[in-house]
């Protein structure tokens, strides 16, 4: 099951490089639909399982892209799975799919950030900060809607 939903994160994840960036959005910018499958693992496989798919998955990354691609896929994913399981923790039940995914988007954009921050600079990592946060609410509330959608065909598939 990991090994599919590995795949799935890799392939999503190299559609959304090669699709062009949506026309009001920064050329790095991107929908994110590999977090759908990350927060579908926390939710029905497991905290560990998610988090060992975020590694997994950068290390894909990095032999697909190069380091920097691996290390940016790495620090955001695995902050992202952080704010998805503290989320659920705290909340469980009573807080939103689409809630959660902004908040897992912003988490993984921070994540970038850092990275960006440790290799270009502070300055110029935080100049790009209220961009990059705007647009994680609003790609971040498409993957919550899309994974509301999907939910109810993967629980009637019995996945």
């Amino acid at each position: 099951m990991l090994g599919i939903m590995l795949s799935v994160m890799f392939v999503l994840s190299s559609l959304e490089r090669i699709l062009p960036p949506l026309p009001f959005m920064p050329p790095s910018a991107r929908i994110g639909l590999a977090n759908v499958v990350v927060m579908y693992s926390v939710f029905f496989i497991g905290a560990k399982e998610a988090f060992a798919l975020n590694i997994l998955k950068a290390a894909l990354i990095t032999l697909s892209r190069g380091p920097i691609s691996g290390a940016l896929s790495l620090a955001g994913g695995l902050l992202s799975v952080c704010a998805v399981v503290v989320l659920v923790k705290v909340f469980g039940q009573k807080i939103s799919m689409v809630m959660i995914s902004v908040a897992s988007a912003m988490a993984h954009n921070l994540g970038q950030l850092m990275v960006f921050a440790f290799i270009m600079g502070l300055s110029a990592a935080l100049y790009y900060l209220p961009i990059l946060m705007a647009i994680s609410i609003f790609l971040g509330i498409i993957t919550g809607i899309t994974l509301n959608v999907i939910l109810p065909v993967i629980k009637k598939g019995g996945y």
